[in-house]
């Protein structure tokens, strides 16, 4: 059964004003974040001057959900760089660097002008530049109603060749992204994280995480790409896991909050580090059981990392990926929380 798409045709001044309008969405579930630097952003902008071939974008098409004209929404699938690319410029969000004198059409002065372009924003170019760039256009094959597993295929196809970061692969790859960023939407991955690391999709690798030390023995733990990736690959969070991994979530934001009141900032950021808070899920998972309250997670938390334990340092550092480094840190804060809550 062959997918079902058609092609479109934007211009730089009408993409401009489609992402302004939301008509343009860049969230795609598995869409890589924005890492163009300005020399490689440049470079498109003097290729739309020149006239270079601009390659086409991809895009799923669905229906806002208003029921006016002309209600679709475009998610870009592949071209997200161009676009945004193009789009910051026309708004004079940066300027041009590292580019050689171009030739272009001015009808004004009755010919073929000549001009250096570097150092210039949009607003600050020739007006027959502008207008030129305005009205270039860009090629845009959109499809309809795709499958769930069509999108990923088609994903990887798109991206097939090109420089894929292991986290983009896996993403292309997870049986239910959709679940997993559901799950790490909760509110400790809104403080916990910068807009970056949002972007990127860090909030579904440490709801995977957190879901294996909870839900797999400590010798069965690796966070070692050979281990973890396809278990992520094949991954599937029950309801009951789910609410689970929330009430955790939730505990840990609570600690956090508790350490910021009492002005313990060190150990608020390393209960926010990574690696301190994957180890320490199971035992929030346990306090959660056992009804022991932020306050007192906050106590023992401070106190564990206050007291400085040089086994588990070494177990945090370079290979704190491997089973055996999972383990050792494992261990070390079990012997801590059950003596700090034994003798409290």
């Amino acid at each position: 059964m062959s997918l079902e798409k058609a092609s479109i045709s934007w211009s730089a001044k009408q993409l401009k004003n489609m992402i302004a309008n939301g008509k343009i969405d860049f969230n795609h579930i598995i869409q890589r974040s924005y890492v163009w630097e300005r020399k490689r952003k440049s470079a498109l902008i003097e290729s739309m001057i020149i006239g270079y071939p601009i390659p086409p974008v991809f895009a799923k098409r669905f229906d806002d959900g208003t029921g006016k004209r002309g209600g679709n929404i475009y998610c870009i699938m592949d071209g997200k760089q161009r676009l945004s690319t193009v789009a910051q410029f026309l708004n004079d969000e940066f300027a041009l660097t590292e580019l050689p004198p171009v030739l272009y059409m001015d009808e004004a002065f009755g010919g073929e002008c000549k001009t250096d372009i570097t150092g210039m924003k949009f607003s600050e170019l020739p007006e027959a530049i502008q207008d030129h760039l305005n009205s270039v256009i860009f090629s845009v094959t959109y499809f309809d109603n795709l499958t769930k597993e069509e999108e990923r295929e088609l994903f990887k196809r798109l991206n097939a060749g090109k420089p894929l970061s292991t986290k983009s692969r896996l993403l292309a790859s997870c049986s239910d992204i959709e679940g997993l960023l559901d799950i790490g939407s909760h509110e400790l991955f809104d403080d916990m994280l910068t807009d970056k690391g949002k972007d990127n999709k860090n909030q579904v690798t440490l709801v995977m995480k957190a879901w294996c030390m909870m839900n797999k023995t400590i010798e069965e733990v690796s966070f070692e790409g050979k281990d973890f990736n396809p278990l992520f690959e094949n991954a599937s969070i029950s309801a009951d896991e789910r609410l689970a991994l929330d009430k955790v979530f939730a505990l840990i934001h609570d600690t956090h909050l508790t350490l910021a009141e009492n002005k313990e900032k060190a150990v608020a950021k390393k209960l926010y580090t990574e690696t301190h808070m994957i180890s320490l899920v199971p035992f929030f998972a346990q306090a959660v059981e056992r009804g022991i309250e932020a306050n007192m997670m906050a106590d023992w938390v401070s106190d564990f990392f206050g007291s400085h334990s040089e086994e588990y340092d070494i177990a945090a550092g370079n290979g704190s990926a491997k089973n055996s480094n999972i383990t050792t840190r494992h261990n070390v804060l079990s012997e801590s929380f059950e003596q700090f809550f034994t003798e409290v």
